[in-house]
């Protein structure tokens, strides 16, 4: 092995040889240039230890050496110069010129100025390498010292913002997310955000391209986006713990390898502080179920909704109750033994935890009602777990013995934080207030569940014999008047453009409140026709609702994100107009026909109702797979 490399450039041909012999005999590795041209492409290839130069190069010495020490200011130079330049020679030593010599050159004092210069420079790296490991030393265990905060910490989010502080403090980066795992790690879903990190829509939850899902798995630091954001997957043996992504690096524009090292040394101490938080928590959890299913007790269920409500006021977050009541359990358990009733209840849990995420949990309040937390969920959203949940219910809300069957009538209602209500009482008296209301509807009194939907329309508008016109409107026959009631359902008759004017009256609501989530349907023969009668259709494009105008003569396509037609080739459309309207707060329900000039028809405000029959026609025309 070479006891060390140097670059020797002089224009003469036999100063080279000199340099290679001498050299090169005493054990150095040697290349030589003859021009500084040459020598700082050698450079620019590879690492030596020194330099040696002739003073006298078409490229002044000052020149040469300025150079060189851009590509390594420790660079060490030494210089052959004659009698006459020594002056130019201590210069140049000011300018970072390491030593010099005189011409003609004395081998043995040659070979002894260059093992001098080299013992120097060794003796400078070895300090320089043990004062670097001294302060690499420090820095490792200040990092250390910051992450034993993490074993303070037992609560899920408050670790979890911690780590991200810390990774943000130690990365000098000005934002960070974390998110969990969930859907059998299929999703991730975001669990803390820190700093001013950018969340792209759709990223709360986030699912990884099957590259990323390696690149998850492999579980290590990794430079992302060109270097502008640092990913660090937390894992437990293989199994994925959570997912990390730093970004927004302070005065620079980059992560380097340096940060990749440090936040693998943080990602080892928070993946194992995370998973004995997780591991805490599952056995707080298993040991409140009740005894007979997979549903919590409701001590644990209020602590755990106590401090869901107090994130969701920390960090802006949605978060709703569902009650769930079965409604002929007295009957149920006066027909059956009490095994029996037992077994079909946990079946009927077990198929309900199956329809929820994994943040959702269920409690058990008595034996015949239930809760259901669903975390950073608006009540939008608890319509749709709440359809999640029927859908998997369904042909198994059945008990039976070998004599006899019945089945079990469960119904529920959900309440969301923060519009119905800021603490656990208040939601949980919404949501009880919302399942009495929902025993009233006419979808349950009048046994519309297993109807299709034009079936129901059918019943409630009956046949045009049904109606009997007079002066003050429009008088039903008893099978049809028992769908009315004082409030909330009615039949009507109205002048054919008044529908119009039902449409724009929706859309200005829309627009008013621009940021509640809804959905209008609206059945019609001409899709063009319905649009010119439309109104601020500006103000539609940028609300949370969307209008779908359903049938149509033929298929058309407009530059609308949230004004859809969606062509369905049948009649029923145009023969039975009908409006349906959904939000969070109001719904609303049309359905008629038209005699003459009139429409003649029925309408309601049942929420339940029109939720229903949202769902009936969305499943028998396949809208959602459309849309």
């Amino acid at each position: 092995m070479a006891k060390g490399r140097i670059l020797a450039i002089d224009n003469e041909p036999a100063s080279r040889s000199l340099y290679q012999e001498l050299l090169g005999a005493d054990g150095y590795y040697v290349r030589t240039a003859a021009n500084g041209h040459d020598a700082l492409e050698c450079l620019r290839r590879e690492d030596f230890d020194l330099v040696i130069t002739e003073l006298q190069l078409e490229v002044g010495l000052n020149d040469i050496t300025e150079q060189i020490k851009r590509f390594n200011t420790a660079q060490e130079v030494l210089v052959v110069t004659g009698q006459n330049d020594v002056a130019a020679a201590v210069d140049a030593m000011k300018r970072g010129v390491s030593e010099y010599i005189l011409k003609p050159i004395n081998p043995d004092e040659f070979l002894l100025l260059v093992n001098k210069v080299l013992f120097r420079q060794s003796q400078h790296h070895e300090h320089k390498k043990l004062l670097d490991e001294n302060i690499e030393f420090h820095r490792t265990l200040a990092y250390y010292q910051k992450c034993l905060g993490f074993l303070k910490v037992h609560d899920l989010d408050r670790l979890g913002d911690l780590i991200l502080d810390t990774l943000m403090e130690l990365l000098h980066a000005e934002g960070a997310i974390l998110w969990l795992p969930g859907y059998s790690g299929q999703q991730y879903r975001l669990r803390c955000r820190r700093g001013l990190v950018k969340i792209a829509v759709g990223e709360d939850a986030f699912v990884p391209s099957e590259a990323e899902r390696r690149l998850i798995h492999v579980g290590e630091a990794v430079l992302m986006e060109q270097g502008t954001a640092l990913w660090l997957p937390l894992l437990d043996g293989m199994d994925p713990l959570a997912l990390i992504r730093i970004e927004a690096p302070a005065g620079r524009d980059t992560f380097n390898r340096r940060d990749v090292k440090v936040a693998a040394m943080i990602g080892d101490f928070a993946a194992s502080t995370l998973n004995n938080v997780m591991l805490l928590r599952n056995l707080e959890q298993n040991t409140l179920r009740v005894p007979r299913g997979e549903a919590y007790k409701m001590a644990f269920f209020h602590d755990h909704s106590e401090k869901e409500m107090n994130k969701a006021r920390r960090y802006g977050r949605d978060l709703s109750f569902i009650k769930l009541t079965i409604d002929n359990f007295e009957e149920l358990a006066s027909r059956f033994r009490k095994w029996e009733l037992e077994e079909a209840m946990s079946r009927v849990i077990e198929t309900i935890n199956s329809a929820l995420r994994d943040a959702d949990i269920m409690a058990m309040s008595a034996s015949d009602e239930y809760y259901l937390l669903l975390p950073e969920t608006d009540y939008w959203g608890s319509l749709v777990a709440q359809k999640r949940i029927r859908k998997a219910l369904k042909g198994k809300l059945t008990i039976c013995d070998l004599k006899k069957s019945h089945s079990i009538d469960v119904f529920l209602r959900s309440a969301s934080f923060p519009s119905d209500g800021n603490s656990f009482e208040e939601l949980r008296l919404a949501a009880g207030q919302r399942l009495s209301r929902l025993k009233k509807s006419i979808y349950h009194r009048a046994g519309m569940s297993d109807s299709p939907f034009w079936n129901v329309v059918g019943r409630l508008l009956g046949s045009p014999g049904d109606y009997k016109l007079s002066a003050n409107g429009v008088k039903v026959v008893d099978s049809l008047a028992r769908h009315e009631d004082a409030l909330r359902c009615r039949y009507f008759r109205m002048p054919a453009g008044r529908l119009d004017d039902i449409m724009r009256a929706f859309c200005r609501e829309v627009v008013e409140s621009s940021r509640v989530r809804g959905i209008v349907y609206r059945g019609c023969g001409d899709f063009e026709k319905v649009r010119k009668n439309l109104r601020h259709v500006d103000g539609l494009e940028k609300s949370a609702t969307s209008l779908f105008l359903l049938g149509g003569h033929r298929r058309v396509h407009w530059d609308y994100q949230r004004i859809v037609p969606i062509y369905i080739d049948s009649d029923r459309f145009e023969k039975i107009p009908f409006l349906l309207y959904l939000n969070e707060d109001y719904a609303y329900a049309m359905f008629a026909r038209q005699r003459g000039d009139e429409l003649i028809g029925f309408h309601t405000s049942d929420f339940y109702f029109v939720e229903n029959m949202i769902t009936k026609l969305q499943e028998q025309y396949q809208l959602q797979a459309q849309i």
